[in-house]
C-alpha cells in the first residue's frame, strides 16, 4: 500500500512539474496548467512525500523530479514580489506607501503569499451585500445588467465608498458578468469598494464601438446612482481583464464623451489592436467587423495605447509571463507610452502566470496580483498626499 501510494504521488507531482514547465501555444491544456501552476506546492509537497516514503529508487527519483520542477514558481516568487514593489514605488513614488492612511492600511492584503491563503483564508471571509441582474442600459433593445457588490463594513474614510467598475473578459464575444471572478469582488467590497460587475454587448450581438459606449452607459449609470449606493463619484476606478481590461483602458483613456476616472487596473489587457493579416475568426476581426488593413481608423480608436495622455489616470497592469493569449508585449507597449507622457503607473508582472491565472482566485498569483492591487487602489483613492 505505501509503495503504491508513493508512486502516486511521485507521479502526480512529476506530471504537475511537467505541465508547469509546457508550452502550450493552443491553450488545450490552460486550466489544468493554471491549476497546476497556481497551486505547485501542493505538487511539490507530494514529490516530496513520495521521495521520503518511498523505498524504489526509481519513485524515488520520479518524486524528486516532480518535486523540483513544481518547486518553480515557488521559488520564483520572491523576486517576482520585490520586482513588483519596485515598480510601484517607481511609478507611483517611493513613498506612497506612507500617504495611505492608518485606517486604509489595516484592510490590505497583509502578505504577498501565504499558506494559509492559499486554502483560501482571505476569501472566506470576504462578505458583501450582492444586487444582482440591475439593469443600467438597453442599447437597441438588447437589456445590459450588473451586478453590485456593497460592502457590509463602513467606508475606511468619510460617509461614502469608492467605487469599481469591473468588466469581464471573453473575446468581446462570450463570457458575462460573475462566474469566475465573484470571489475577487466580494473580496474586493470586504475592503471598502462598491464593486459593479457589467455585462456588456457581444461582438455576436454589435460590432465596435458599441462595447465602449456599453462601458461608458455604466460608468454615467453609476454616477447617475451614486446616492443610492453610497458611492463617491470622485472616487470610481475601471477593473478589467483581457478584453475587459481593453475597454477599461479606452473608456479611461477616452475622456471626450464621459467624465474621467481616477484610476484603471488591466489584467493580461489587449493595449494595441493593429493586427495586420487577422483571419476573420479572429475575435478582433469579429469585434471591428473587417481586417485592419479595411479599417485602420477604426483599429486605431480602439487601442489603448494611442490615446495615453499626460493627464491619463494611474494605471496597473498585471500579467502573466506565460501568457500565450496576450503576450506581454501588449503591456510593454503600454508602459513605454504611460513612461513617456510621465503617468503614474505600476507593472506588475507574474512569471509563472498564464492567462486567466487569477480564476484561481487564492492561487499563488492571484495573491500577488491582489496585494498590489490593494495597494494601488488603497493610494490612488486614499493617498497621494
Amino acid at each position: 500500500m505505501r509503495r503504491w501510494l508513493a508512486a502516486l504521488l511521485g507521479l502526480y507531482s512529476l506530471a504537475a512539474g511537467v505541465l508547469l514547465i509546457r508550452r502550450d501555444d493552443e491553450n488545450a491544456l490552460r486550466p489544468v496548467q493554471i491549476a497546476v501552476n497556481e497551486f505547485s506546492l501542493f505538487a511539490a509537497l507530494a514529490g516530496i512525500v513520495a521521495l521520503l516514503m518511498s523505498r524504489s529508487r526509481g519513485i524515488a527519483l520520479v518524486g524528486g523530479v516532480g518535486a523540483l520542477l513544481s518547486l518553480k514558481p515557488l521559488s520564483e516568487q520572491p523576486a517576482a514580489a520585490e520586482d513588483a514593489r519596485i515598480s510601484m514605488q517607481a511609478g507611483l513614488g517611493r513613498d506612497y506607501l506612507t500617504t495611505i492612511p492608518a485606517s486604509v492600511k489595516k484592510r490590505l492584503l497583509p502578505t504577498t503569499w501565504s499558506a494559509a491563503n492559499a486554502t483560501g483564508a482571505f476569501l472566506r471571509q470576504a462578505r458583501a451585500r450582492i444586487w444582482r441582474d440591475v439593469l443600467y442600459a438597453s442599447p437597441d433593445g438588447i437589456p445590459l445588467k450588473l451586478d453590485v457588490y456593497q460592502p457590509f463594513i463602513a467606508p475606511a474614510i468619510g460617509s461614502t465608498y469608492p467605487a469599481i467598475i469591473a468588466i469581464h473578459p471573453g473575446g468581446w464575444r462570450n463570457q458575462d458578468k460573475g462566474g469566475w471572478f465573484e470571489a475577487q469582488h466580494r473580496y474586493l467590497a470586504s475592503q471598502g469598494y462598491v464593486v459593479f460587475d457589467i455585462q456588456h454587448r457581444l461582438s455576436g450581438q454589435a460590432r465596435w464601438p458599441a462595447q465602449l459606449e456599453d462601458v461608458q452607459a455604466a460608468i454615467q449609470w453609476v454616477r447617475d446612482s451614486a446616492a443610492s449606493y453610497r458611492v463617491d463619484v470622485k472616487r470610481i476606478a475601471l477593473l478589467g481583464r483581457s478584453s475587459g481590461a481593453q475597454l477599461a483602458l479606452i473608456a479611461g483613456l477616452r475622456t471626450e464623451q464621459t467624465k474621467p476616472v481616477q484610476a484603471i487596473i488591466s489584467i493580461y489587457g489587449l493595449t494595441d489592436l493593429k493586427f495586420e493579416s487577422l483571419p476573420p475568426e479572429s475575435p478582433i476581426y469579429q469585434l471591428m467587423g473587417g481586417a485592419y488593413e479595411t479599417l485602420p481608423e477604426a483599429y486605431r480608436e480602439a487601442s489603448p495605447v494611442d490615446w495615453v495622455q499626460p493627464d491619463s489616470p494611474p494605471i496597473l497592469v498585471i500579467e502573466g509571463m506565460q501568457d500565450t493569449l496576450v503576450p506581454y508585449l501588449h503591456g510593454d507597449k503600454l508602459i513605454k507610452r504611460l513612461m513617456a507622457d510621465a503617468v503614474p503607473h505600476a507593472l506588475v508582472r507574474i512569471p509563472w502566470a498564464r492567462h486567466g491565472f487569477d480564476a484561481a482566485a487564492f492561487g499563488l498569483g492571484a495573491q500577488l496580483a491582489q496585494y498590489h492591487m490593494d495597494r494601488f487602489l488603497a493610494y490612488v483613492f486614499y493617498g497621494k498626499g
